[in-house]
């Protein structure tokens, strides 16, 4: 019988003494997958670049096609009445060159709007960078915003104050009529929309008539 509890206590301390074992073992390599884990994490976090695509179909470019449309009303309302009427002297030369470049400055950030706003291909929208890039640039898009900021403004010291030369301003007129399509699908009241724009188109049809009249007569 001492033998007997002699061998049962020495295979319970064998049994103990492997599962310490077994149990350090498990301890180390969980602590280890721990760490990779973590480590990878933060290599991760490091790696990663925060990036944001414009959807073109959401509320921000609508809105930001608002703004555009403003600076480009600005210009065709602005740029003949200055022409026919020679509104630019030197007491008023600060104030109309502040509000001119100020149209200027958000044409130049609608193109980097256009550098960042996704595409659908395939059905899928597109959100990497380089895509989006080269997508713009080979774009007829690219070149008419490019078209719109010609510097033809430098003609002011050999030509003079002639608000014509900004003409090719005008050209952004593409976003105000992406502007109406998008509103007019989205308005409650289309066909009163409809009746505003048609005032607004003759009101600057009758607008600019009277400025080429005006030029016709005084010379």
């Amino acid at each position: 019988s001492y033998v007997n509890r002699a061998r049962i206590t020495s295979e319970t301390d064998v049994s103990r003494r492997t599962r310490d074992a077994r149990r350090k073992d498990i301890r180390s390599r969980f602590k280890s997958d721990k760490w990779e884990t973590s480590t990878s994490s933060s290599e991760k976090s490091r790696g990663c670049k925060v990036s944001f695509v414009f959807d073109p179909a959401g509320r921000l470019c609508y809105y930001w096609s608002v703004v555009v449309s403003f600076a480009f009303l600005y210009n065709l309302w602005v740029m003949m009445y200055r022409f026919a009427f020679q509104e630019i002297n030197s007491d008023t030369l600060l104030i109309w060159f502040s509000f001119d470049y100020f149209a200027d400055f958000i044409y130049v950030l609608d193109i980097c709007f256009h550098f960042r706003t996704g595409y659908l291909e395939d059905g899928v929208l597109q959100t990497d960078s380089k895509k989006l890039r080269n997508h713009y640039m080979n774009s007829t898009t690219f070149y008419i915003d490019c078209l719109c900021l010609l510097p033809l403004d430098f003609l002011y010291l050999s030509l003079g104050f002639k608000s014509i030369l900004r003409c090719f301003r005008l050209v952004k007129i593409y976003k105000f009529w992406h502007f109406l399509d998008r509103t007019e699908r989205h308005t409650n009241s289309p066909n009163l929309f409809r009746s505003i724009i048609l005032i607004h188109y003759l009101l600057a049809t009758f607008h600019w008539n009277a400025c080429v009249f005006f030029l016709i007569a005084k010379n």
